[in-house]
């Protein structure tokens, strides 16, 4: 479990770190169609009808919760339940890094989120920043430094 300020981030872990989130939630209604036939035959001999049939759509409403703590324990790895922005739930997917065949793939998340730390710039002092922070990205549209040395 991570908790920042309003923001709380719940994924996996234990039946106690779970109920702490799904308590917070609210319940929510749910609704159930069930289909009902039926048939009816009839004992009069002199009616002309040999039978009735009917068929229904019955609509109930039940109350539920959100979330359980069993399927917030049950998440597969690198899944979570966020409550964020003044406790809206949010669902979120983490991809794992691959190393395979790319070597500037960092190992794990621990080393994204380290790098993320070392170049993060914040907007406090953007009147001081001599360079704009899309000049210093690299420019690949221009395709003769591409495809230079490159036969074709």
């Amino acid at each position: 479990m991570m908790s920042k300020t309003e923001d709380q981030l719940i994924g996996g872990g234990s039946l106690a770190t779970a109920e702490m989130l799904t308590d917070q939630l609210s319940r929510v209604e749910v609704f159930t169609l069930m289909s009902v036939s039926g048939v009816d035959d009839s004992s009069d001999p002199g009616s002309g009808v040999d039978f009735k049939s009917r068929n229904e759509d019955r609509i109930s409403v039940s109350e539920v919760p959100m979330l359980t703590p069993a399927e917030l324990v049950a998440l597969p790895k690198g899944q979570a339940f966020a409550l964020l922005e003044g406790g809206h739930l949010w669902k979120l997917r983490m991809p794992f890094p691959d190393t395979r065949g790319d070597q500037s793939m960092p190992e794990g998340l621990a080393d994204i989120a380290n790098e993320m730390e070392r170049t993060y710039i914040t907007n406090d002092q953007w009147y001081r920043v001599q360079e704009p922070w899309w000049m210093a990205v690299a420019d690949v549209s221009k395709p003769s430094e591409l495809t230079e040395g490159v036969d074709g």
